[in-house]
């Protein structure tokens, strides 16, 4: 009664052992007839299964009969392994058999080729070169942030070239919203002018990247270029340093005005330490033919009259005839008969100096003003050659008149210095 007993607990051993661990179901199938040998010694087998054995079942202990799903096949890899096995065949079946590294460009074929670079090679352990995998990694990201990038081979008929340009240029490069850059860009003809950094990159065909790099140039230089007007001029005017004040203005107000007028460009060189008094520098100017002659007018007209109508509308002026040894006299002592002319009919007079273009006394201003101012300087120049005493007397700094010639006789009463 003790052998059937024993076979009875082998098979259900057997059994459990076969549902744990399907792939080892040869063995479980090998068993039977092991328990077979076994059962000429049951007494034995008691004895050494007695111990292993428990009767009580797990509380989530669940018998298959076999009506359940499949069991799943264990590969022996782990999960982390798993997914990269399923990884590479789902690259396979994208690249037709080849392994594919990285994600596929937009634009691109299924491995991450470089415009210009050979197609990237797998070595014999799958991967590729640190290199090149940083120049992919370096595409894609540029993709990822929105970045332009080539993805055209380059023709032959194409070239580059790189500027560096100075930051404080930079703006006059680019223009307000990129005006300039995108003038240059179509007028040229050039395929694209990338402005990142101090480096600017122009490419295209070969001969629109040289226009476009000389008008660059030209604006890192003069802050203008000739491809901005269709009839280009430039030109300049001698100019002593002394008119710049006027020519400039107020805040630049004068020469600003000038600018967006005539749609000329205006530039005025730095003036040089311990220079002769009399050494002029040129103004150069820029833009169409016909704008450029009238700024020229202008300059000159602001030199010899102090105002132009574009730059000062409504001023006349008035020139006097005025000898040289009565210009103290409208100057007054300290500059106070000037003040007292300019602050109270509100006009300027200029007296004449040694560079000076017009070598007359100018009076500047509205046209009733400027009468006014006229016949009150006419009055102290009559009045000093007159030498009219009470308010209207000037003083010469001389109240006892000529000296008469020196005589033998006053000698000895004489102070000798």
């Amino acid at each position: 009664a003790a052998v059937p007993k024993a076979e009875a607990k082998a098979k259900a051993k057997a059994k459990a052992e076969a549902a744990v661990a399907p792939p080892a179901a040869p063995k479980a199938a090998a068993k039977p007839a092991a328990q077979k040998a076994k059962a000429k010694a049951p007494a034995k087998v008691e004895e050494e299964e007695k111990p292993k054995e428990s009767m009580e079942l797990a509380p989530n202990y669940v018998i298959d009969d076999g009506s359940g799903p499949a069991w799943e096949v264990s590969s022996g890899l782990t999960k982390k392994q798993q997914k990269q096995k399923e990884r590479k065949q789902e690259q396979k079946a994208v690249g037709g058999g080849q392994p594919v590294v990285g994600k596929a460009v937009p634009g691109m074929g299924p491995t991450n080729t470089v415009p210009g670079m050979a197609p990237t090679k797998a070595d014999g352990k799958g991967g590729v070169s640190q290199s090149v995998a940083a120049d992919v990694e370096r595409i894609l990201a540029m993709k990822a942030a929105g970045v332009a990038v080539e993805e055209k081979a380059p023709e032959g008929n194409t070239s580059t070239a790189t500027i560096n340009v100075p930051e404080p240029k930079i703006g006059i490069v680019i223009g307000p919203k990129g005006a300039k850059i995108k003038m240059i860009q179509e007028k040229t003809g050039v395929t694209r002018i990338d402005t990142t950094g101090n480096l600017f990159t122009i490419m295209g065909p070969p001969a629109a990247v040289a226009q476009a790099e000389t008008a660059i140039k030209e604006l890192i230089e003069k802050g203008y270029c000739a491809l901005q007007y269709d009839d280009f001029s430039e030109n300049y005017v001698n100019v002593h340093p002394s008119y710049f004040p006027d020519l400039i203005g107020k805040q630049g107000a004068v020469v600003r005005k000038i600018k967006e007028e005539l749609g000329v460009e205006v530039n005025f060189p730095e003036t040089q330490k311990n220079a002769p008094a009399s050494k002029k520098y040129k103004v150069t100017l820029a833009g169409s033919a016909q704008a450029v002659e009238k700024a020229k007018a202008v300059i000159n007209n602001i030199m010899m009259y102090s105002h132009d109508e574009l730059t000062h509308p409504g001023l006349v002026h008035e020139e006097l005839e005025i000898e040289s040894w009565a210009w103290r006299y409208i100057i007054g002592t300290g500059g106070s008969e000037m003040k007292h002319i300019q602050n109270n009919y509100k006009v300027k007079v200029a007296i004449p100096r040694e560079h000076s273009l017009n070598q007359k006394v100018l009076i500047v201003g509205e046209q009733p003003m400027v009468e006014r101012a006229q016949a009150y300087i006419e009055k102290l120049v009559w009045n000093a050659e007159h030498k009219t005493s009470g308010r209207d007397k000037v003083d010469d700094g001389d109240a006892w008149g000529d000296e008469e010639p020196e005589e033998e006789w006053m000698k000895q009463y004489l102070y000798k210095r």
